[in-house]
């Protein structure tokens, strides 16, 4: 979703936003038992470490995942599961504090400072810091991302949420770095100055867009080093680096293994060859009464998940306001949360989740509250009328075909689809629904937009700026290609505010969220409880609104659980 918004496990909290592949909770549909997944040299059932009362050094954590990573070249990429495997080999500039929710840095030190008049902003790089090769990180790695970032030639898909922010970056010296703010007292300065960060050493001479260090990478500065990628198969970290910023990981390394769908993985954990499962909510009662597991609920304090049906506007009929806020009027979100869910979610009706501190009152909102004869007469009156056999018909007279999509795998999604068909059916729509595999998916939202509706969501995100990549006309992540000047307009508004109060901010985006959702761009559905269960072998972190997952390096494989 990035990101960027927020890893799927917190191991890094990225401050735009991702698309998600699956959320917290993945699919639930009958497969093969897990004994069929392909052998390769992954890791099966973790080895059993020596008992022990405390965190110890060693071990390998092992997720899984039914979305595989598009790249590790953070400068490409915009989907959850890549941002996963790069939050393992990359480290970032800054992140959000757990226990605070500030902005704070990683391989920055502690905050930045801002010239007088608000138009420099300057962060001090921590000293001693190496890549793993062992040369040292210094302002021209920061430097030379930044000119990769802005370089029109390298295919950044969120290139915008940076340059919206900063016209340059340079290097005073070796360790401090200032940044021009396009406009002076930009208000989310702080929060977006964490681009990616690569080796200069090795990708001055590579092409970003493609090379073979892209899968591969060589040199890294994150938790771990990179081992080994199998596509669709299993990706593996390892080992622990000695030189990551915050100090060597006590794991030895993490690894992903692809899974067809949910089901698999809930298989695997109750096997235990998995340390970690999102249980559909179906499954979580169960779930979390294995003796071994360890149930996580939570609501996330910043960047929480959200889940939406977006409409490709190129399609002329979607891109009447009317029809869109009809389609949201026919569609029963509590009733999805109900039956999907089973109550493990809040509705959502606007861009921001409850969680964010700009986040509107929702009695101040347009809500398009379930009323399938209301939507009836909306359509009626825009000229879309039933035949005589209740099919709704288009103003030239013939009968509305849309196709619905949702990425294969996800069974939650795959039934947000199937009831939406029913409820647009019950209004004269008829629908055709249709699963496409992840990355086929992310290209057909992404670049073709060649979709009438599709199943998808955001996470991550923390200073509502983070969300005007999407519904600013022409941006690079407004992926239904939304436009309302207004609306553009007041996102420079909130972004310089003077003095750049909370309060003030939130007014802005208020009139933001309301415009937005009077428009009904997405049917927005909901945001989601975070279901995870963990392996009691695994050391997790104290609860925050960041998960148990935020320091990754101090999580520690400590005995075996017998099942």
């Amino acid at each position: 979703m990035r990101k960027t918004l927020t890893m799927a496990l917190g191991l890094v909290v990225i401050l735009s936003l991702v698309l998600a592949a699956c959320g917290p909770a993945p699919t639930s549909t009958p497969v093969p038992p897990p004994t069929t997944v392909p052998a390769t040299a992954v890791p099966t059932k973790p080895p059993a470490p020596t008992p022990t009362t405390g965190p110890v050094r060693g071990g390998m954590y092992i997720d899984a995942s039914f979305a595989d990573a598009v790249s590790l070249q953070p400068l490409i990429t915009n989907d959850s599961a890549s941002s996963n495997y790069q939050g393992l080999v990359w480290a970032p500039l800054t992140r959000i504090d757990p226990k605070t929710l500030d902005i704070v840095g990683v391989m920055y030190e502690g905050s930045p400072t801002f010239s007088a008049d608000g138009s420099k902003m300057t962060w001090k790089l921590r000293q001693g810091l190496k890549w793993s090769d062992g040369k040292p990180i210094t302002s021209a790695d920061i430097v030379f991302s930044w000119q990769k970032l802005i370089d029109e030639k390298v295919k950044v898909l969120v290139r915008s949420f940076y340059t919206n922010a900063y016209s340059d970056i340079k290097a005073i010296d070796d360790y401090t770095v200032e940044y021009t703010l396009k406009t002076a007292g930009y208000c989310p300065a702080v929060n977006n100055s964490a681009i990616p960060v690569l080796p200069k050493h090795i990708f001055e001479n590579l092409d970003i867009n493609q090379n073979d260090v892209n899968m591969k990478p060589t040199v890294t500065s994150g938790y771990f080093q990179f081992k080994e990628w199998t596509k669709d198969d299993h990706f593996t970290a390892s080992p622990a680096y000695a030189g990551f910023v915050r100090g060597q990981p006590l794991l030895d390394g993490y690894t992903y293994r692809i899974v067809k769908d949910n089901t698999v993985q809930t298989a695997l954990f109750k096997t235990q060859e998995v340390d970690v499962a999102y249980p559909d909510p179906v499954d979580w009662d169960e779930m979390s009464k294995l003796p071994f597991a360890n149930p996580v609920a939570y609501y996330s304090a910043v960047g929480a998940p959200w889940t939406y049906i977006g409409y490709g506007m190129r399609n002329p009929l979607l891109a009447d306001k009317v029809v869109r806020q009809a389609i949201s009027t026919a569609i029963n979100k509590q009733e999805m949360i109900d039956k999907i869910r089973l109550g493990h979610a809040k509705p959502i009706y606007s861009i921001l989740p409850s969680s964010s501190w700009a986040a509107a009152d929702v009695k101040d909102l347009p809500q398009f509250s379930f009323d399938p004869a209301k939507a009836k007469k909306m359509l009626d009156d825009a000229g879309y009328k039933l035949s005589a056999d209740g099919k709704r018909l288009d103003k030239s007279g013939k009968p509305i075909k849309l196709g619905l999509y949702f990425n294969a795998g996800n069974k939650q999604r795959e039934q947000i689809a199937v009831i939406a068909q029913q409820y647009l059916k019950d209004i004269g729509i008829e629908t055709t629904v249709e699963a496409v595999e992840w990355n086929a998916y992310l290209d057909r939202v992404m670049n073709k937009h060649d979709m009438d509706m599709y199943v998808l969501g955001w996470t991550g995100g923390g200073d509502p700026s983070s969300t005007k990549p999407l519904w600013t006309t022409g941006q690079s992540q407004n992926y239904s290609e939304y436009s309302n000047a207004e609306v553009d307009k007041l996102y420079v508004q909130a972004e310089t505010v003077p003095g750049c109060k909370q309060a003030d901010r939130k007014a802005v985006y208020v009139k933001i969220q309301q415009l937005i959702a009077e428009d009904a761009p997405y049917v927005f559905l909901y945001t989601n409880e975070n279901l995870n269960v963990y392996n009691k072998r695994v050391g997790v972190l104290p609860a925050t609104g960041l998960g148990v997952m935020y320091d990754l390096e101090k999580v520690s494989i400590t005995a075996q659980v017998t099942k």
